[in-house]
């Protein structure tokens, strides 16, 4: 009886422990949005207090919260002392959306922590689980539907033409190259150099298609995808020309994670992210941007050029100047 005694009160001082602890630690996650449409992203923002000494252990995030909830992009942890001193707030923001349509919920997240490092005792706190209602585009059923159009045939086209011309070509001179090793002297051949063709510049490309892009301001166009994926590939082909970054073959956080290294400033990155999330959007889940937005992505990536460009510039007169 005595040591059935002993052992309820190590359990009942266990427990009080436990509870004590939990108290001076609270995590929160909230997101900045109730109902979306659908594909569009919404910040869930984690926000942890806990005494400043403590060991916090992240949650780590694959590319889904759950099968409804995707991860766009995961934000660095910010820790913030509190006016006490004691305490320290530390947030992480998750950028998040949802291809689900109706009532989707974004699941509990948790957070492990000690007394310090090297204490072998974890303890967990979890976020509520959050609701979030996705809509689609309205569809107007008041109009008529139009006819599917069927095949029209067309004329012999150039394509069709080219490889039959081709041949006749190829044929004809080969006959001729017969005809001619077979009547002529030997020479000596004197081999000649190759002119190497002037390689333009990527930055002037760029500029180029930029500005023929503004002459027809495309952003005003109907066709939303084929106009993304012409601002996109023209910032894509800049990057690899002008920073050796093979952007044509990457997605956009393959490309992000490149131009982080690059030591540009958050503003000028956050505009060439912006553009790409878009245009993923536009192509994959079939968004549609007005016109307002179309040229504010057309004016990123031009920013993102020249702004990028400077950049270049700049560390190319210290390397001269270190040189020197």
């Amino acid at each position: 009886m005595k040591k059935l005694c002993f052992i309820l009160l190590f359990a009942l001082m266990d427990a009080l422990g436990t509870q004590c602890l939990a108290q001076v630690a609270f995590l929160q996650g909230s997101a900045d949005a109730d109902t979306i449409l659908v594909g569009q992203p919404f910040d869930y923002k984690l926000s942890l207090k806990i005494p400043k000494d403590y060991f916090v252990e992240w949650q780590q995030f694959g590319d889904t919260l759950s099968k409804s909830i995707d991860i766009i992009d995961m934000g660095d942890v910010t820790t913030t002392p509190t006016s006490s001193g004691n305490n320290v707030i530390m947030e992480r923001h998750l950028t998040l959306t949802s291809f689900d349509t109706g009532y989707v919920y974004v699941p509990e997240i948790s957070v492990s922590y000690s007394t310090s490092i090297h204490d072998s005792i974890r303890h967990s706190l979890y976020t509520d689980e959050a609701e979030i209602y996705v809509t689609t585009v309205a569809v107007d059923t008041t109009q008529a539907f139009r006819q599917i159009k069927g095949v029209v045939r067309q004329g012999l086209t150039a394509k069709e033409v080219f490889p039959w011309a081709g041949a006749f070509l190829a044929l004809a001179g080969l006959a001729f190259l017969i005809y001619y090793l077979s009547k002529r002297k030997k020479t000596v051949d004197t081999p000649t150099e190759e002119k190497k063709k002037p390689v333009i510049p990527a930055i002037v490309t760029a500029r180029a298609k930029l500005a023929e892009m503004k002459d027809g301001e495309m952003w005003n166009s109907t066709m939303t995808k084929d106009y993304y994926t012409d601002l996109t590939d023209i910032a894509r082909e800049y990057l690899e020309g002008q920073f050796e970054i093979d952007a044509v073959e990457m997605t956009t956080d393959e490309i992000m994670e490149e131009v982080s290294a690059l030591n540009l400033n958050q503003s000028v990155k956050d505009k060439l992210r912006d553009t790409l999330v878009t245009a993923d959007f536009v192509k994959f889940a079939k968004a549609q941007p007005s016109a307002q937005q179309n040229k504010q992505s057309f004016v990123d990536i031009n920013s993102f050029v020249e702004d990028s460009y400077a950049f270049f510039k700049e560390e190319e007169q210290k390397k001269k100047e270190e040189e020197q």
